[in-house]
This record gives structure tokens, sequence and C-alpha cells, in this order.
């Protein structure tokens, strides 16, 4: 299954534009998906998008925001 079909993690919005929502996809992916949505939104996105967005987000919870910032500091 694709990720943008997973309603496991996109089960309140019905059309979803990749470009248009890059920010909302990023946060969510990040909340909720698992290895597989984390190299799918790499792909996509690239580190840098994902690192910036991570880094000024206002949706991710602190854990979360804590986890990845760490992550990116040690990994990309």
């Amino acid at each position: 299954m694709k990720t943008l079909d997973k309603k496991s993690l996109f089960w309140d919005v019905r059309d979803i534009d990749p470009q248009k929502n890059a920010r909302f996809i990023i946060e969510r992916i990040l909340a909720f998906g698992d290895l597989d949505d984390f190299k799918w939104l790499v792909d996509r996105y690239g580190v840098e998008k994902i690192k910036d967005v991570c880094a000024h987000s206002k949706v991710l919870d602190r854990k979360s925001a804590s986890f990845w910032n760490n992550y990116f500091r040690r990994n990309a």
C-alpha cells in the first residue's frame, strides 16, 4: 500500500496533494508512520526538507520532535 493511501496515517483527509500539503504529510508521518513510511518520506522530500519541517513544527508533540531532532543531528 502506498504511504499516502494509508488510512492509519490520513484517516481524516480525503484528497491530499503531496506538493501543497508537504508540511502536513511530513508531520503526520513523523508522528504516526512506520519505517517504510519514513523511507518513502526521505525519497519524496529529502532529508533537508524533513529536518526543516521537524525543527519548526508546531504540530509534533514534544517527544516526537525531540526524537526526530536527535535522530537528524546524529544521522543526517
